[in-house]
C-alpha cells in the first residue's frame, strides 16, 4: 500500500485540456443532427456509465459507512477507564472521515434520485460540480493519510484488541469478504483519481448542447487542477520529516525456501525499505520463539524473476505428502478417540501424558506438511547477484508478493538501502517479534465437525464484470484452499467487452476449505496477461446454503457479479441404494456392465480415452472443475443418446469430461470399494505396522467383487499414465489420490440421520485416509507391483 498520496496518471491524454474548450458564440449554433440509431447508442452508453457510477459509489459509501461505525464505537471507549486507543491517535486515524461520508452520501442520494426515472434529458452535472468543489476535504485527508496509516500500524502493534478489531472488517454488500482498516482508509486515495476518469467518460457521451456539458467540464477542470496541484507538491513539503513513516512491516508470512535442493521453513518479512528472510526458532522460554536473520536485500535492489518452469525445482529428496498425511490421520484419530473416552469416563494421568505426546507428534507432522505442500516457484534476487527460490501454493499469493514489492519500489525514493546491516535488522526483528503474526495454521487439529473447514461441493455461477472504462478481453480464475494450501480449481472462458458476460457455472470440490480466492485477468494485445483485480471470500455455513445467492465482489476498481451455493458431503455423496436396472447415472454398476456386456462401463472407457487423447498435458487435469452446464449436457446425452454423446464429448472442454467421469462415480449407489469393506480398509490403513497394513489392504482388495476390481484396476492404470506427464499437468500421485480418494472409496450418507460411522466418513481424518488408501494402490501400480493379495 503506498505511503504517500497518489500522483495523477502519467498520461493525461484522456482528459480535456483548456485549449480544447470551444469558443463561445452568439447566438449559439443549432444542435447538430444525429441519427436515431446513434442517439440510441449514446443513451445506452450513458446509462451504462451512470449505472456503473451508482454501483461503484454505493460500495465506496458503504466502506466509508463501515469506517464511520468503527470510529463511533472506538470513540465510545475514549471516556472509559480502558480506551482502545488514545484520543490523539483516534483523531489522526479518522481525520475528515465524517466529512467524506457526508459529502458522498449527499452525492449518491442525489444521483439515485435523478437517475431513477432518467430519460436522457435530466441534468445531473451540478451534482458532480458540487462534489468537485469539496476536494479540499480530500486534500486535508491525503495530507494526513501517511500519519493515519502509520498510527494504525503502531496501535495494532501496541494493542492486540485494536489489531483484532481492525484486521478483518466485514462489508454488508460483499458478504464473506473481509477488509482491514488500512484497506478502507486507502479507498479515498484511489477514489480521487477515479473521479477524473468518470467525468471524462460522461463528457464523451454528453453533447455540447446538453445542459450538463458545461457543468461537467467545470467539475473536470476543478478535479484536474486539484490533481495537478497535488502532483506538484514535493513529498518533503507534504510530509515533514517528523511525520514521514519510519520502517514498518508491509507483508510477512511463513514460506518455504529451496536451499541447495532442500526445503527450509523460513519467515519472509517485507518492510518498506528491505526484504528480510529469517529462520523461525522456538526457544522454550517465556518469549516462545525468535528469528535468526539469514539474508536481506534492500528494497531497490530486489529483482522479481519470472518463473522459468518446473526444471528450476531441483530437490534432493522430494517429500512424500501422502505418507505425512497418513501419519497425521492416524495420530489425529488416536487423539480423538482418547478425547471421547475422557469426555465419558474422565482421563487418567497416563492418558494425559499420551495425549500430550500425540499433540506434539501432530504438531511435528503439521510442520512437515507446511514444508512439503508448496510447489509453485517464486524467485527473487539481488540485482546482478544470487537468486533465492521460494515455494508457495498459489498464483494469488505469488502475485501478492510481487505486487507488494513493485508498489513499494514505485512509491519509495531509491535511497537509504546501503546503510543497512545484518545486526541492525536482527535487532529490529528481535524487538518486534511479539507483534508479528506467525501462525502457520492449525488445520489438522480441527474437528471433522468444525464448520470452519468445508467439505462438499461449491457451486459458482459467474455472471458479469462491471467497472471497465474500455473494451477488454477478460477471464476469471478461482482458487480454493485445502488444509491450508491453495489450488486453482476453475477458469472462465475469455469474454470481450466493456461489461464482459460469462454466465458460466462451475462445481468446485471443497476438501477442508476456508477461503475462495478470485483473480481477474486481462489478455492485453500489447502488454500480455495483466492481473486487473483480486479478492477473497471467507467460506462459511453462516452465509452459504443450498440455494444460489448473488454476490457482488469488489476487485479493486471492478465489480464481479456471481452466485454461489454449497452442498455438504451428505448431499453430494448420498449413494442411495437403487434397484433400477435401466439408466446410467445412479444405477448399480453390475447392472450397467451386464447390460452393456462389458467389464468396464462405456462411459468410463470413453471419458478415459478422451482424456488420454487431449488432456494428458492439461494443467490440473481432474483437479480443475469443468462447466456444470456442459457436464449436464453430457450426462443427458450418455443417458439417452450414446451416439450424440460420442460427438459431444469431442467438443466440450476437457475439464467437463473429467467432471462427467467423477460425477458418474460419485452417483453410483455404492462406492467401488463397497460400504461393507470400507471400515476394514480404514482400520487397516490406520494400522501402525507397515507390513500388516500392506498385507491387509491387499487382501481386502482381493475380497472386492471381481467386477469392482477390474474397474478400479482400469482407473489406476489411467491415473498412473496421467502421473507420467506430471511435469506438464502438475498432477502428482498425491494430487490424483486426493481427488479420487473420496469418489472411489467413501461411502455416502444414507437417508435419515447419519450414523457415527457415516459422520466419521465425512470428517477431515477420513478424507485424508481415503486419499492415503488410494495412493497406496496407485504407488503399487506405478511401480508394477500387484494390487491383489491372498484371500483369507
Amino acid at each position: 500500500m503506498p505511503s504517500a498520496p497518489p500522483t495523477p496518471p502519467a498520461s493525461s491524454r484522456r482528459w480535456a485540456s483548456p485549449n480544447d474548450l470551444p469558443e463561445q458564440q452568439s447566438p449559439p449554433p443549432a444542435p447538430p443532427k444525429i441519427s436515431p440509431a446513434a442517439e440510441a447508442e449514446r443513451l445506452t452508453m450513458y446509462r451504462c456509465i451512470l449505472s456503473s457510477i451508482v454501483e461503484s459509489e454505493t460500495i465506496y459509501l458503504e466502506c466509508l459507512d463501515v469506517v464511520l461505525q468503527y470510529m463511533k464505537a472506538l470513540k465510545a471507549t475514549l471516556t472509559t477507564s480502558q480506551p482502545v486507543i488514545s484520543p490523539d491517535d483516534f483523531s489522526t486515524v479518522f481525520y475528515r472521515i465524517s466529512e467524506l461520508h457526508s459529502t458522498h452520501s449527499a452525492f449518491l442520494s442525489g444521483l439515485k434520485e435523478r437517475t431513477a426515472q432518467w430519460d436522457g434529458t435530466n441534468a445531473i452535472g451540478e451534482l458532480f460540480r458540487v462534489l468537485a468543489s469539496k476536494l479540499d476535504v480530500y486534500a486535508s485527508f491525503l495530507q494526513n493519510y501517511p500519519r493515519a496509516i502509520e498510527t494504525v500500524r503502531r496501535c495494532s502493534a501496541q494493542s492486540s484488541q485494536f489489531a483484532d478489531i481492525t484486521r478483518s472488517i466485514k462489508l454488508r454488500s460483499l458478504q464473506g469478504q473481509a477488509q482491514s482498516l488500512e484497506d478502507l482508509l486507502h479507498r479515498p486515495v484511489a477514489r480521487v483519481q477515479k473521479n477524473a476518469l468518470v467525468l471524462h467518460d460522461l463528457l464523451k457521451y454528453t453533447p455540447e448542447h446538453h445542459p450538463d456539458h458545461e457543468t461537467l467540464r467545470e467539475a473536470l477542470r476543478l478535479t484536474q487542477n486539484f490533481l495537478t496541484h497535488l502532483s506538484m507538491l514535493h513529498t518533503e513539503a507534504m510530509f515533514p520529516a517528523q511525520d514521514r513513516p519510519q520502517r514498518h512491516l508491509v507483508r510477512n508470512s511463513f514460506i518455504v525456501e529451496l536451499v541447495e535442493g532442500h526445503r527450509k521453513l523460513r519467515h519472509l518479512f517485507l518492510f518498506n525499505d528491505v526484504i528480510v528472510c529469517a529462520k523461525y526458532k522456538p526457544t522454550g522460554r517465556s518469549e516462545k520463539f525468535t528469528f535468526e536473520v539469514k539474508w536481506y536485500i534492500s528494497l531497490h535492489d530486489i529483482a522479481v524473476l519470472n518463473d522459468s518452469g518446473p526444471e528450476t525445482l531441483k530437490e534432493s529428496n522430494p517429500p512424500n505428502i501422502v505418507a505425512l498425511k497418513s501419519q497425521a490421520s492416524t495420530v489425529r484419530d488416536q487423539l480423538r478417540r482418547m478425547e471421547n473416552i475422557a469426555d465419558n469416563k474422565g482421563v487418567s494421568r497416563m492418558n494425559q501424558a499420551r495425549n500430550e505426546k500425540n499433540r506434539k507428534k501432530l504438531a511435528e507432522l503439521e510442520a512437515q506438511l507446511v514444508l512439503a505442500s508448496p510447489n509453485l516457484p517464486f524467485r527473487i534476487s539481488k540485482r546482478n547477484g544470487s537468486i533465492h527460490t521460494f515455494l508457495i501454493t498459489s498464483e494469488y499469493e505469488r502475485d501478492q508478493w510481487g505486487e507488494a514489492i513493485k508498489v513499494l519500489q514505485d512509491n519509495t525514493p531509491g535511497v537509504g538501502g546501503s546503510s543497512l546491516t545484518l545486526q541492525e535488522l536482527q535487532n529490529w526483528i528481535t524487538a518486534c517479534r511479539s507483534f508479528l503474526k506467525t501462525n502457520m495454521g492449525s488445520f489438522l487439529l480441527k474437528s471433522g465437525r468444525d464448520d470452519s473447514l468445508l467439505l462438499g461441493d461449491l457451486h459458482i455461477v459467474v455472471s458479469s464484470l462491471h467497472g471497465l472504462t474500455s473494451a477488454a478481453n477478460m477471464f476469471v480464475c478461482f482458487e480454493v484452499d485445502s488444509y491450508g494450501h491453495f489450488f486453482r480449481k476453475a477458469k472462465t472462458r475469455v469474454s470481450e467487452g466493456v461489461e464482459p458476460h460469462w454466465n458460466q457455472d462451475f462445481i468446485i470440490e471443497l476438501e477442508g476449505s476456508q477461503t475462495l480466492r478470485i483473480l481477474c485477468y486481462e489478455e492485453h494485445p500489447k502488454l500480455g496477461l495483466q492481473l486487473r483485480g483480486k479478492a477473497h471470500l471467507e467460506l462459511s455455513r453462516t452465509w452459504l446454503n443450498d440455494t444460489l445467492s448473488e454476490r457482488r465482489v469488489s476487485l479493486q476498481d471492478l465489480v464481479l457479479v456471481l452466485s454461489l451455493k454449497f452442498l455438504p458431503p451428505e448431499a453430494t455423496l448420498r449413494r442411495v441404494p437403487t434397484g433400477k436396472s435401466s439408466g446410467l447415472f445412479g444405477a448399480n454398476i453390475a447392472h450397467i456392465c451386464r447390460r452393456e456386456k462389458r467389464s468396464v462401463p462405456f462411459i468410463v472407457t470413453r471419458c478415459v480415452r478422451e482424456v488420454e487423447r487431449r488432456g494428458m498435458q492439461e494443467v490440473g487435469i481432474y483437479r480443475v472443475s469443468g462447466l456444470a452446464s456442459d457436464i449436464t449436457k453430457l450426462k443427458k446425452s450418455f443417458e439417452s443418446n450414446p451416439y450424440e454423446a460420442e460427438q459431444l464429448i469431442k467438443e466440450v472442454d476437457i475439464h467437463s469430461v473429467t467432471g462427467l467421469l467423477k460425477l458418474f462415480l460419485r452417483e453410483l449407489p455404492e462406492a467401488l470399494y463397497t460400504d461393507e469393506l470400507y471400515p476394514r480398509f480404514f482400520e487397516a490403513y490406520s494400522a501402525a505396522d507397515p507390513e500388516y497394513r500392506k498385507t491387509t489392504l491387499l487382501k481386502l482388495f482381493s475380497s472386492l467383487p471381481q467386477l469392482n476390481q477390474s474397474i478400479i484396476a482400469y482407473l489406476l492404470e489411467h491415473l498412473v499414465k496421467i502421473h507420467h506427464t506430471e511435469n506438464m499437468n502438475k498432477m502428482s500421485l498425491h494430487n490424483l489420490a486426493t481427488v479420487f480418494g473420496p469418489t472411489l472409496i467413501r461411502p455416502g450418507a444414507k437417508t435419515g440421520n447419519p450414523s457415527p460411522a457415516e459422520q466419521l466418513a465425512a470428517g477431515t481424518v477420513d478424507v485424508m485416509a481415503q486419499a492415503g488408501i488410494l495412493h497406496f494402490f496407485l504407488l503399487r501400480r506405478a511401480h508394477g507391483e500387484p494390487i491383489q493379495g491372498v484371500n483369507q
